[in-house]
């Protein structure tokens, strides 16, 4: 039985603070590095709480109140996304985290407080939809963004069945039941780095990581999406 996880992740938009450093459409630099200088946050005990250097970490955030608390406003800019070919609008929060880079958006519910789902996307893009640079968010459960297909398959335990690239619900995934994405509460889909012979993995078709065909392209995990419950 299959159960499809549909890519909800509209564009990511850079903070002011990223797009003042002097980065562009040509550099393609990756912005995070696997958060080896976070500061870990304490409670007033100075217990350890959660460091967020994991995708997981930023779901425990509830509300944009205690994301505001937790990060500041500085780190935090307000933008509308747009799903379903632009028929559904929604307002969202980019958090982008000062102690590792790592860039999330925030999409709430209708009373544009309460957290609905975070997202995280491998390209970064500014406030022209110019690509600044990529990330390498990564969850706990050993997923990452830019994670090849091999290697997904690898973790996966089983074949990867997908959409086609290049539309509405490009890269989705099939998540084939009592696989280790099945149980992933981290939904991802996929993309490639570059469509240049790649003209058959457009559009809606159905595609399987035990095609030949696919041997040799830069398929990556691309998007993270993440409800909460």
């Amino acid at each position: 039985m299959k159960k499809l996880s549909i890519n909800l992740l509209g564009i990511i938009l850079i903070t002011t603070m990223l797009f003042s450093c002097g980065n562009n459409s040509n550099d393609n630099t990756e912005i995070n590095d696997n958060n080896d200088n976070n500061d870990v946050v304490v409670d007033d005990d100075g217990l350890n709480v959660i460091d967020f250097s994991k995708f997981e970490h930023y779901a425990t955030i509830l509300n944009k109140a205690d994301l505001i608390t937790q990060f500041g406003e500085t780190n935090l800019e307000d933008i509308t996304v747009y799903y379903a070919e632009g028929t559904v609008e929604k307002e969202a929060t980019v958090l982008t985290n000062p102690q590792n880079g790592y860039i999330i958006q925030y999409v709430w519910e209708d009373d544009n407080s309460t957290t609905s789902f975070i997202e995280a996307s491998y390209n970064v893009y500014d406030r022209n939809y110019e690509l600044v640079g990529t990330q390498k968010v990564e969850a706990e459960n050993g997923l990452y963004l830019g994670m090849s297909l091999p290697d997904l398959v690898t973790w996966n335990g089983d074949d990867i069945q997908f959409y086609g690239f290049g539309w509405d619900y490009s890269g989705s995934v099939f998540e084939t039941a009592n696989s280790n994405l099945s149980n992933s509460r981290v939904k991802i889909s996929l993309d490639l780095l570059s469509y240049d012979g790649a003209e058959f993995t457009l559009g809606d078709v159905e595609l399987s990581s035990d095609d030949s065909r696919l041997d040799g392209l830069d398929i990556i995990v691309y998007s993270f999406t993440m409800y909460i419950e």
